[in-house]
């Protein structure tokens, strides 16, 4: 399992001191240090379930897709390699489906496509 990410898509939003329409740009993902534009990158995680029950922390690695991964050669691009937390509902349990879904949120709302894939 793990995350397709691929060009974000362009979106038009209202701009609340002018109240005019602007396009934010999808993000692009180049290999670091180059203006070699990928089409898409396939991204691992690894979370670990805190003992509180309600939170967990993500980590990721990006490799140019999953052959490369079963290689081990990761690829350095433009999307930083963070840490994630994330606190999960009450109703959620502490699980790579879970660390999945809100990783691939979290990539969208950075300016990416995030599909999971299997």
């Amino acid at each position: 399992m793990g995350i397709l990410l691929s060009k974000g898509t362009d979106q038009i939003v209202i701009n609340p001191e002018t109240n005019e329409q602007e396009t934010i740009l999808g993000k692009s993902i180049y290999i670091h240090g180059t203006e070699i534009e990928l089409t898409s990158v396939y991204a691992r995680i690894e979370f670990v379930a805190h003992s509180d029950g309600s939170t967990i922390s993500v980590t990721y690695k990006i490799y140019l897709d999953h052959a490369h991964f079963l290689t081990g050669d990761c690829v350095h691009t433009s999307i930083h390699e963070m840490p994630l937390e994330f606190a999960i509902l009450s109703t959620e349990t502490q699980s790579i489906d879970t660390a999945l879904t809100y990783t691939a949120e979290r990539f969208t709302e950075m300016g990416y496509t995030a599909t999971i894939i299997l």
